[in-house]
This record gives structure tokens, sequence and C-alpha cells, in this order.
């Protein structure tokens, strides 16, 4: 689809910030994130890291301070150290499971035959997509991500799903990194410290 138009976008995100995005349906908060996250570069206005602009040129060179957590995660078929190491030719294996103990699935793995070398493949259906998303967390963290965007990622979990990434949430919040959720979860929303709210393609800071 195409993206909504947003005029007037205005926003300052300040390191360790927990900032909520609220808004109807197809008012433009998705957009919101791309445009943070550089996969759509804006076509007016700027948009500045520590003061440094960021456009065509340079945006590859910081696109690893962001991750992108979406409902629909990408899974390799492969086993969960390589779902988390991802681009890593040399795992760390102790920092997998420093990652996978942030995320609270630490006591899942270890119920596994295999623990973190079972083929996610081979989970198929045993697999939650709170457990899903949470790894998609731990490979954000493996990667020393700064800044989380969450795209309505608790949507279609089960409650027990919603409170294991609540926490997780919690815990990076605790790290000190910085996060801008697209959600209408109460309880995500409690954890910001700024919310934003996108109507008639302006944002407008609540209080």
């Amino acid at each position: 689809g195409c993206d909504p138009v947003l005029n007037s976008v205005s926003m300052t995100v300040s390191k360790g910030d927990f900032i909520g995005l609220i808004g109807e349906s197809g008012s433009g908060k998705s957009t919101v994130l791309h445009l943070v996250s550089s996969l759509l570069i804006a076509q007016k206005g700027q948009l500045k890291i520590d003061g440094f602009l960021i456009d065509s040129s340079n945006v590859s060179d910081y696109r690893y301070l962001f991750s992108y957590v979406n409902q629909d995660i990408f899974m390799l078929n492969d086993t969960i150290l390589k779902n988390i190491a991802f681009a890593d030719a040399n795992p760390n294996q102790a920092k997998i499971e420093d990652c996978l103990n942030k995320v609270n699935l630490t006591n899942w793995v270890k119920s596994l035959p295999n623990g973190i070398h079972t083929p996610i493949g081979e989970l198929g259906s045993q697999i939650s997509g709170g457990q899903r998303q949470r790894i998609a967390i731990a490979r954000a963290l493996y990667k020393d991500s700064e800044f989380f965007l969450f795209d309505e990622i608790s949507n279609n979990l089960d409650e027990e799903s919603k409170a294991e990434i609540l926490n997780t949430m919690k815990a990076i919040k605790k790290e000190g990194k910085t996060a801008i959720f697209v959600t209408h979860n109460r309880e995500e929303l409690e954890i910001c410290n700024v919310i934003y709210s996108i109507e008639n393609n302006k944002i407008n800071r609540k209080e």
C-alpha cells in the first residue's frame, strides 16, 4: 500500500525516551517509524541524529542503530542461535545467552532437547507469536541496536505473550535503550514517558 502523506511532523527523541504513538488506522503511524529508521527518506524536512544530517548518502551507516520489530517477523529456517546471531559469522554464545535472558526465553530454550541449536523449523507450531517476537528482540539486542521501533507487536498475541513482551520492553527500558511504540495497549503506553497522537496528517504531543 501507499504510505499516507504526513505534513508538519516534528519530533525530538532523547536517548532513553520511550515514546507511544497512537492514531486511527491508516493515519501514518507506521510511516513515522519508516521515516525515523530511514526505511523511507522524507521528501522534505530533515532527519538528524546528534546534530548530524541523515540522508541517502550516509543512511546505511546509521541503519545498525535501529531495529524495526513488527508482527511479521522474518525467521531463518535455521537454529535459534543463527536466528539471533543472524549476520554474525562467528556467533558469541555467551552474548546470545545474555540476550535470551534479557527477553526471558532462557528457560524455554533450556527445555528444548538441543537448546539454542534447535532448528526453528522443527519447532514449527510449537513456537508462539510471543516467542517469535522475543527472538526478534533478542536479535536486535545482539546487534547492539540502540533504538527500537515496535509496530503493534502485541496485537495478535494472547494475554500471557502480551505480558512477556511487556516485561521485555521494561528490561530494554532499564538498559537505557530508546523506543517508539505504535500501540493501543494501555500497559505499553503506561511505560512510555511521551505520547504522540497522529490526527489529520499532523503529529501532536500529548502530555
